[in-house]
């Protein structure tokens, strides 16, 4: 497979950067073993010498700016003075250039830009092929006018989440990789999680000891599931891996470790967690391993992983072996990230029995590394088995020089303050966000404004630094721009004065856009003072059961662990409490935002041509939002309509039709929205995924790796729908599949009288969901044109008060009973959307302000916070 290497200007500034920094085509394991930055690069006689930070900032110019800016500003590195982190300096060159410095590459990436949001109104985010930034900068470059000193105010700027490397990044080539790396150095991220390529340092290790191919294969798995695996949650699902693809990742780590590392980045290696090969059992005799529990419903072909327990004798020298070889492979740089109990109970519950585990973990990494730091997810201890008896014995036999945890979802459920601050361990205040790469709208930005600087100061706190630990990335850049802009700033951040200031660094010029400006007003209170993305995803996703009683009950989370419920399914520690959120998640708001939204691009659109970009993004973003929840309330009043039939047969078989098709019209209209912008196209994940193969069998394999992961998970649905994603393609054919056999079946069932067997339904929908997983065929990679003005026929479809019928407002009046669709309110409590979905069903009489429909009126009584709408007979 062909992995092309990046080329570079041939200035000789930039071929001296390119020699300092980016020489890839030297790299191998005797190139990067032990070593944690590039030496200085050789110059020629007269010509300044440049330090590697330097170097490596000038890198990040050429690639994020263009050749061209590389001599407009003048790169230097300076020292940080005691008590500093990582620091930046800005300030006005006598030659009239922009003079910038910085301790190392990270800290000068940072303070351009910060330069470019502060002074160009400049962003670079999340988008494919760079969709996501705005950089049109003056001509000529705004002056500093007064010299600018920023440190961090952590130590460590942490990013990824051991999910993220396969909900994301699994078929990401190398230009992706330097586009991520780039992105975290411009936002300042010092300590990157870097687990691509293990597979090829486990596989050579075992190999050294006496594994063969054959019994490696029945241990990794797929390329999109090597992070479960990883963790020893499963084992041989989608597999095989084979060694010319462990090979190829194994060069593309080299690459990115390089980069990350000559930028003054700190990356975190994998480490021994006791998670192993059966055939280890074989090899080391005397050895005892245990199977861990059966994990997300998955059976003994793929799980019963075996875990070796850290008190047994052969643990330490098998981890120093281990990191021996990991180092002789891939350097290092001292961090190792091990999760031996995540989602997984220990075997006991005895003080001694946690501490003397802890410690031969430790004690694994010190053997082979004298300088190890452990680096551990905080999210093991939600589990209810810990507790203050348990937590304390675990953490106190490391050192707290020795270990760095991750308070891996503090912004909804820290556990830091209940653990004496991890009884002193250094953490990290970690943003989770994402599950799966769900793409709900929302995020808690009060939370993430206030709470870092707050959990900073506060007494007896030992918060080391703040961190992105999302499951998957490329979603709502909003919440991810502001979190990290807490690890350069002391104070809290005013969220309605930075959005502002977001807008124009987001936008441009259109960022001053009255209606778009109302738009984010809206969306800041109605979507982004949220912690819970699961909540809010609608259902267009999910796949549909025949309803048998409440739409809450029929589509709610399981409550198992094991399948990943979190939070609102998860059973949490005794102690552990949600933080609160700032308000009810707002549908109506986000549906005014879209009006806003969707009136701003048609204005942008008149004066500066079609609209692309961020712009565009957003403006998909917040439709499909809309969109999902309309569809979400057609489920809910066609379920309510074919009850009726099931247990009173009262509504006639034309009712049902006329609410699905609505139902499948509106997911035909959410595919065609998503198919105007290139971030939401299914095309691109499964092309990316086909172009790591090198043989048809692979190619198959490798989409049928995609299709499953974003799909049923498993072979038969083990974690159905965890990873949905809002992709054109995906909704317009799978999502339409599902849902059209689901309303064909009601439809059935009416039109003949006779029940639906739930089971063959089952039984037939799985066939569906796996005949899909398993087909192989091409998606597009192109956007349709058109996104404002279709933007606006949906809007005027799903989200404008109705013409059919009148209504009579009666303020402040409830009624007490006759809900169409009982035990749930309509999430879209917008009033022209109401009154479609009155006009929808023959029953509805009238509605509530609350999300209620009703078959009649006459149990009327005042309430202060609620409005009747009376359906007027029409004329």
């Amino acid at each position: 497979m062909d992995r092309v290497f990046s080329l570079f200007p041939t200035t000789f500034l930039l071929v001296l950067v390119a020699t300092a920094c980016c020489s890839w085509s030297s790299v191998g394991s005797e190139h990067i073993a032990g070593s944690n930055a590039e030496p200085a690069a050789p110059v020629a006689e007269g010509v300044p010498a440049i330090s590697p930070a330097e170097a490596a900032g000038y890198g990040v110019i050429q690639r994020v700016l263009g050749e061209e800016y590389t001599g407009k500003f003048k790169l230097c590195q300076i020292t940080a003075k005691p008590g500093e982190n990582d620091t930046f300096e800005l300030r006005q060159s006598p030659a009239g250039l922009i003079e910038l410095c910085g301790t190392n590459g990270v800290a000068l990436a940072k303070g351009l830009y910060w330069y470019l949001r502060t002074y160009c109104n400049a962003t670079v985010t999340w988008g494919h092929h760079g969709t996501g930034d705005h950089l049109e900068l003056p001509s000529p470059l705004p002056a500093v006018p007064t010299t600018v000193r920023v440190s961090s105010s952590v130590k460590w700027r942490y990013y990824m989440n051991v999910c993220t490397v396969s909900y994301s990044s699994a078929w990401w080539d190398w230009r992706r990789w330097e586009r991520e790396i780039d992105w975290m150095a411009l936002h300042g991220i010092n300590l990157p999680l870097s687990f691509t390529g293990q597979e090829y340092v486990i596989a050579e290790y075992y190999k050294s000891l006496g594994m063969t191919e054959e019994e490696l294969q029945a241990y990794f798995s797929g390329p999109a599931f090597l992070a479960w695996n990883r963790m020893g949650n499963i084992r041989g699902w989608a597999g095989p891996l084979t060694p010319d693809n462990r090979k190829a990742q194994f060069m593309l780590q080299l690459q990115s470790l390089e980069r990350m590392r000559a930028l003054g980045m700190t990356p975190v290696l994998s480490g021994f967690s006791g998670h192993v090969p059966a055939a280890l059992e074989r090899i080391v005799p005397g050895i005892k391993l245990t199977e861990s529990r059966a994990w997300g419903r998955f059976n003994a072909t793929y799980t019963e992983v075996r875990l070796l327990d850290p008190t047994d004798k052969h643990f330490v020298p098998l981890a120093k072996g281990y990191y021996e070889m990991q180092t002789e492979l891939m350097g290092t740089d001292h961090v190792y990230n091990v999760d031996t109990f995540n989602e997984m109970q220990p075997s006991s519950s005895n003080p001694h029995y946690l501490a003397n585990t802890s410690a031969a973990v430790f004690q694994g990494m010190r053997a082979a590394d004298p300088d190890a730091i452990w680096l551990m997810q905080g999210w093991l201890f939600l589990n209810e088995f810990w507790t203050a008896k348990t937590v304390k014995p675990y953490l106190d036999a490391v050192p707290n020089s020795g270990m760095i945890i991750l308070d891996l979802y503090t912004e909804a459920a820290p556990i830091w303050s209940l653990y004496e601050s991890y009884y002193g361990k250094p953490f990290i205040w970690c943003m989770l966000h994402n599950f799966g790469g769900r793409r709900s709208l929302c995020g808690n930005l009060t939370r993430i404004a206030t709470g870092p600087a707050s959990d900073r100061v506060r007494a007896g706190s030992s918060m080391a630094g703040i961190g992105l630990t999302p499951e998957a990335i490329e979603q709502n850049p909003v919440v991810y721009e502001m979190m990290l802009e807490t690890g350069w700033t002391t104070q809290p951040i005013d969220v309605p004065s930075w959005i502002s200031n977001y807008l124009y660094g987001r936008y441009g010029a259109a960022g001053g856009n009255t209606n778009l400006r109302a738009a984010w007003t809206q969306l800041e209170h109605a979507a982004y003072q949220y912690n819970f993305p699961q909540t809010y995803l609608g259902i267009v996703q999910k796949s549909p059961v025949i309803p048998r009683n409440r739409l809450e009950d029929d589509y709610a989370e399981p409550l198992d662990p094991s399948t990943l419920g979190y939070v609102n399914g998860l059973e949490l520690g005794k102690g552990i409490k949600p933080v609160k959120n700032y308000s009810d998640y707002g549908f109506a708001g986000v549906t005014a935002a879209w009006r806003l939204m969707v009136q701003g691009a048609v204005e942008t659109q008149a004066s500066a041509g079609a609209i692309s970009g961020p712009l565009s993004y957003d403006l998909v973003d917040v439709g499909r939002q809309v969109l999902a929840a309309v569809h979400d309330d057609l489920v809910t009043l066609s379920s309510a309509a074919f009850l009726r039939w099931s247990k009173q047969k009262t509504n006639s078989s034309a009712d049902l039709a006329r609410i699905g098709k609505a139902l499948l019209t509106i997911v035909k209209d959410l595919d065609q929205l998503l198919s105007t912008d290139t971030n939401y196209l299914l095309g691109h994940w499964l092309d990316t995924a086909k172009d790591w193969a090198t043989d048809d069998a692979e190619r198959k394999q490798f989409e049928a790796n995609a299709r499953y992961q974003i799909t049923l998970w498993g072979p038969s649905g083990q974690i159905n729908d965890y990873a949905e994603k809002h992709w054109a393609g995906l909704v317009g054919t799978y999502y339409y599949g599902r849902w059209n056999l689901w309303q064909k079946t009601l439809q059935t069932a009416v039109d003949t009288g006779v029940a639906v067997d739930v089971p063959r339904f089952q039984s037939t929908l799985l066939a569906w969901e796996q005949s899909w997983c398993q087909a192989n065929g091409s998606y597009t990679t192109v956007p349709a044109p058109g996104a404002v003005s279709l933007s606006q026929r949906l809007l005027s479809t799903w989200a404008t008060a109705s013409t059919s019928g009148k209504y009579e407002r009666v303020n402040n009046t409830n009624v007490i009973g006759f809900d169409i669709h009982a035990g749930r309110a309509l999430l879209s409590k917008d009033i022209g959307q109401m009154k479609m979905f009155c006009d929808l069903e023959p029953l509805c009489v009238g509605f509530l302000s609350t999300g209620y429909l009703k078959t009649a009126l006459t149990k009327r009584s005042a309430h202060p916070n609620c409005d009747l709408y009376v359906k007027q007979p029409q004329t």
